[in-house]
């Protein structure tokens, strides 16, 4: 089974980091094939000695066995119970970190020479996974993460030195290889002010008690927005499912239940006997069935593990599958760690509050739709922000009008994430942007040069036109100036000048360097 074009590029950027770095981190969608590129990064180190791949939920623990073995060609030693638990002389091990932090010194420190963290943003830096990661100090370590959003990947720097490849959802969905996902939000309006919090996360059987009185009603807005679309909704409770699922039959629904004592649903579901399938957590992993093309979480979570893998269910392309419709109701919430549909995608929280505040107007909307509009507004009122202000020094590029300009959110909202990008402007990237005419009091740190530099390169690779020319082109009113070519920028200037001397616009050379 060959690899898809992004997964070599993943495993080649993960494993050449190592040859500078001991702690890598790579950032990967659910539904990307994270199983597939770990089997590929286990299979190429295999041969320089023992591989560890840490699970932190013993369900994952099978699954990526599975997938280890088909890639790597060597059997996993998966952790069992005694006396079957992985031992030395084991190549290739599947461990939980919570059981493994038990069995610690039966294995000599240096056994391992790779450890790969699963689901890194919850299996890295916990007690036990620390305790594990120490005991094998001298292994490197590529951890695997789903987390787009710049706050998980800032405290998992304390742990990784770099992010050498991040391959993004809108990445995957705009080359085909997961389904577009559209977003309906309905006015559910369950309040979640009175639910507790356990580990991080709601408490199931309050969640249940504040569901349950929707629950007629959540059946309505399945059959008016979903009817016929193969279906799966998640609740906080067994109970809480069987209760919907009897909710919808009352309506005319095709509607089943299963759950860890029975699992024969499912089989009807496969069938299409039933249009829609209801548990409580038990299909968020292990479960794959590519025709489904409508997710409704009813199960509200802190988690964005956890609602990531609710939302891939669905996420995988099928025939004759156009989209994946995510039914999201809008939960009374005033806790800013309530997971909604835009921290699929959202890299920050100005931007996840902005596409959170477009799709709350009702509308059923494309997600990639959203971020373009959620963009374009906030670029929109930093426009007028700008235009407000003083006239604008025209001898100087100002790095976040510019940012504006492109309507570029890793620019407008950046943070530092590694240590190295909070450290100050280097001298060449100083040097580098002063020579395209960039002043630098916008510039914040060196991981802000460095982005800035990447895109004003790849620009110039484009052949599009210099931020100089862009600066000029703006004040002349030149109706796309981002979009200009460098050729088309000099006729716009020559004929807006005539005779008169322009504006020095050469084009710079790429001497930069971090």
């Amino acid at each position: 089974m060959p690899l898809r074009p992004y997964q070599p590029r993943f495993v080649d950027a993960m494993l050449g980091a190592l040859v500078e770095f001991d702690r890598v981190l790579g950032v990967a969608p659910t539904g990307s094939g994270k199983g597939v590129m770990a089997g590929e990064i286990a299979r190429r180190c295999l041969p320089f000695g023992p591989v560890l791949f840490l699970a932190d939920a013993q369900e994952l623990v099978k699954q990526a066995a599975d997938k280890l073995g088909v890639w790597a060609g060597v059997i996993p030693q998966v952790e069992m119970a005694e006396p079957n638990t992985p031992s030395r002389g084991d190549r290739l091990v599947v461990h939980r970190p919570q059981s493994l932090a038990r069995r610690l010194g039966k294995w000599p420190r240096d056994y391992f020479s790779l450890v790969i963290v699963d689901e890194a943003h919850r299996g890295t830096l916990g007690t036990q996974a620390q305790a594990v990661l120490g005991h094998f100090a001298s292994a490197q370590v590529i951890g695997i993460t789903a987390t787009p959003f710049r706050s998980d990947k800032q405290q998992l720097a304390t742990f990784y030195q770099t992010i050498p490849c991040e391959i993004g959802l809108i990445e995957l969905i705009k080359d085909g290889y997961l389904a577009r996902i559209v977003i309906q939000s309905v006015p559910v309006r369950v309040d979640l002010s009175e639910v507790r919090t356990r580990s991080g996360d709601y408490r199931e059987d309050d969640l249940g008690e504040a569901i349950e009185p929707h629950l007629a009603e959540c059946a309505e807005i399945l059959a008016e927005h979903a009817r016929g679309r193969r279906t799966v909704v998640f609740l906080p409770l067994i109970e809480t499912s069987k209760r919907f699922v009897a909710a919808c039959r009352e309506i005319g629904l095709r509607a089943v239940h299963v759950d860890g004592e029975d699992r024969s649903e499912l089989e009807t579901f496969r069938r299409r006997e039933a249009d829609i399938i209801c548990n409580a957590s038990l299909l968020t992993t292990g479960w794959d069935e590519p025709s489904l093309d409508c997710v409704m979480v009813l199960r509200p979570t802190k988690s964005l593990v956890l609602y990531s893998q609710m939302i891939g269910r669905g996420t995988r392309i099928h025939p004759g599958k156009e989209n994946l419709l995510v039914l999201d109701p809008l939960f009374l919430s005033d806790s800013m760690d309530l997971i909604r549909p835009a921290r699929l995608i959202a890299q920050t929280p100005q931007q996840d509050q902005a596409m959170t505040e477009v799709l709350a107007r009702g509308e059923q909307m494309d997600l990639l739709e959203v971020d373009a509009v959620a963009t374009e507004e906030r670029r929109r009122k930093l426009a007028e922000q700008l235009a407000a202000q003083a006239q604008r020094n025209m001898r100087v590029v100002d790095a976040i009008e510019f940012a504006v300009g492109l309507g570029s959110p890793l620019l407008l909202d950046y943070e530092p994430t590694m240590a190295w990008e909070r450290e100050p402007v280097s001298p060449k990237q100083a040097a580098a942007l002063e020579r395209m005419g960039f002043g630098l009091e916008r510039v914040s740190c060196k991981g802000h040069a460095n982005k800035l530099l990447e895109i004003l390169f790849a620009r110039r690779d484009l052949g599009l036109a210099t931020p100089k020319q862009v600066k000029w082109l703006v004040k002349l009113g030149h109706p796309d100036p981002y979009a200009a070519t460098f050729a088309e920028a000099g006729e716009f200037l020559d004929r807006k000048f005539g005779g008169a001397p322009k504006p020095r616009v050469e084009r710079e050379e790429p001497a930069w360097a971090a």
